[in-house]
Formats: C-alpha cells, sequence, structure tokens
C-alpha cells in the first residue's frame, strides 16, 4: 500500500501499529499523525534499532499491507 493510504487511515491503523509494535503506545502512535518518520524513530528508540533496520520494518509491514486492513479490525494486542 502506499504511504499516503496509510496517512489518511491513519486513525484506523492505530491499532494495526501497536500491534505490530507493542512497545509504541497508542497514544504515541495516534500523535504521530501517520508521519513516516515519527514511526521510524519511535520504533529505533523503543527497540534500540539504527535508522534503517527500523526503516526495513516499516517497509516489510507497508508491502504486506493491503487496502482492505483500512476496513476491519486488528487482531489482539499480543
Amino acid at each position: 500500500m502506499r504511504w499516503d493510504r496509510i496517512e489518511e487511515g491513519w486513525n484506523h491503523l492505530t491499532q494495526h501499529v501497536c500491534s505490530r509494535w507493542g512497545l509504541l503506545s497508542e497514544p504515541e502512535v495516534l500523535a504521530m499523525d501517520g508521519h513516516r518518520e515519527a514511526l521510524s524513530q519511535a520504533i529505533s528508540e523503543h527497540y534500540h534499532l539504527p535508522n534503517d533496520k527500523a526503516e526495513w520494518q516499516i517497509s516489510t509491514w507497508q508491502n504486506a499491507y493491503s487496502d482492505r486492513w483500512l476496513y476491519e479490525e486488528p487482531a489482539d494486542r499480543v
């Protein structure tokens, strides 16, 4: 999915993001407002990863994403 679609549906996708990166809080993710750089920085900080590894995780998640995820509920956080 293109990042602009993720940005548009950010409020709905917050739970998906929190499910994928469990160390990120919902208020923190909501405050990112779909900004990829903010997500990358938070992943780097919370998981002690270099920026390129955080970006790789985001790209992998983004590429696995489909538009249907904008309309379905995420699985419970693990």
